[in-house]
C-alpha cells in the first residue's frame, strides 16, 4: 500500500509540474500571437502607404501627359509666331495655358558655318500649361516659329 500511496504522489507531482508548464507554453502562445499580429500590422501598413504611393505617382504622369499633348496641341495650330502672339492665353477644360513670344533674329548657315542667307526673323514660342486656377505650370514646351512680317 505505501508503494501505490508514493507512486501516486509522484503521479500528481508529476501532472502539477506539467500543468504548471501548461499554463506557461499557453501564455508564451498569446505573447507569440501579439508579435505575429504586431509584425503583419506593420507589414500591411507599409504596404498600403506604396500602393497610396504609387497610384499618386500614376494620377502625376497622367497630368503631365494631358498638359504635354496641350502644349503641343497649341504650337501645332499656329504656323506663324503672329497667330500664337494674337492668342496668348487660353483655357480647355481643367487646364489653362498661356504663350510667351520673343522675336529674334536667326542666322542660317551651312555645316562650314558660312551664311546661306540674311537673317531670318523669327520667334522663340513658350507655352506654359497649368491646372486652372493653380499658379505654377505644370508643363512649359518651347520652340521656333517664322515671323509673316517684322514684329
Amino acid at each position: 500500500m505505501r508503494a501505490s500511496r508514493l507512486a501516486s504522489r509522484r503521479h500528481r507531482a508529476f501532472v502539477g509540474r506539467f500543468a504548471s508548464l501548461r499554463k506557461v507554453s499557453l501564455g508564451f502562445a498569446l505573447l507569440e500571437a501579439l508579435v505575429a499580429m504586431a509584425i503583419a500590422s506593420i507589414a500591411l501598413a507599409t504596404l498600403y502607404r506604396s500602393v497610396g504611393q504609387g497610384s499618386k505617382t500614376v494620377g502625376d504622369v497622367e497630368a503631365r501627359v494631358e498638359a504635354t499633348l496641350l502644349a503641343r496641341s497649341v504650337l501645332a495650330g499656329a504656323t506663324f509666331a503672329e497667330e500664337l502672339a494674337q492668342s496668348a492665353s487660353g483655357q480647355a477644360g481643367a487646364w489653362h495655358w498661356v504663350v510667351h513670344t520673343a522675336p529674334e533674329q536667326v542666322r542660317l548657315s551651312e555645316e562650314g558655318g558660312r551664311p546661306v542667307a540674311p537673317p531670318v526673323l523669327a520667334a522663340r514660342v513658350t507655352v506654359e500649361v497649368s491646372r486652372a486656377g493653380a499658379g505654377s505650370p505644370l508643363v512649359s514646351w518651347t520652340t521656333w516659329k517664322p515671323w509673316r512680317s517684322a514684329p
